[in-house]
């Protein structure tokens, strides 16, 4: 009986042990309290491998600027092919607007991460997505989970990160590396299936410079 309470009291306290692990990884890991964007005028490069619906591979120069969207003040991520993404102060996507200023893609409310991030966060939300010339809007549910934070090394050099995989209702199947102290994703693994509006496809992309940023 001895052996069986000494036994019965080690297993609990190893179970407690893991516990407070757990508990401690959670409170004293890796956290992104926010998205912190880069400063306005700063530009960088990323480079894409892309099939199916994404088109053709491309080098893209990206640069942070600030606009007014419907009154309020917002960011803007404009491309060198002319593209522009808003998005709010807390990084969220508001909307894509192609070269010739109509909109091309909207989301409400706008399109982000949920904070804090932290490893093993996952979470839900709804949004609807309008898009095409003919505004065509359907629900469009996003389903993430923070799977690590880790080093990853890109053509820009070797950044800090967090892993991000995510599902959509419409087939997108989407993995992030993103590092929110800089505001710039390091990496990206993309994939539409045919189930997605837009047509299958897949794209893969990596920071190639960062002037801006210190790896």
């Amino acid at each position: 009986m001895k052996h069986v309470q000494r036994f019965t009291r080690r297993a609990s306290l190893a179970m407690a042990a893991a516990a407070f692990i757990v508990t401690a990884c959670a409170v004293w890991g890796p956290r992104a309290e926010r998205w912190r964007a880069p400063t306005a005028g700063a530009s960088w490069e990323v480079a894409q491998r892309n099939t199916g619906s994404y088109g053709k591979d491309m080098v893209l120069r990206i640069t942070r600027g600030d606009g007014i969207w419907q009154g309020q003040p917002v960011m803007t991520l404009a491309n060198s092919q002319g593209m522009n993404t808003v998005i709010t102060p807390t990084g969220h996507w508001i909307a894509i607007v192609g070269r010739d200023g109509r909109t091309l893609t909207r989301w409400d409310p706008p399109l982000g991460f949920e904070y804090p991030i932290t490893v093993g966060k996952s979470w839900v939300k709804a949004y609807r997505m309008t898009f095409g010339a003919q505004g065509e809007t359907l629900p469009y549910d996003l389903n993430c989970t923070v799977q690590s934070h880790e080093k990853v090394t890109v053509r820009a050099g070797t950044f800090d990160a967090f892993k991000i995989v995510c599902s959509t209702n419409i087939g997108n199947e989407e993995t992030y590396w993103i590092n929110f102290d800089q505001g710039v994703f390091i990496k990206t693994d993309l994939r539409r299936t045919t189930k997605s509006p837009f047509g299958a496809g897949t794209q893969q992309s990596e920071l190639v410079s960062a002037p801006s940023l210190k790896p």
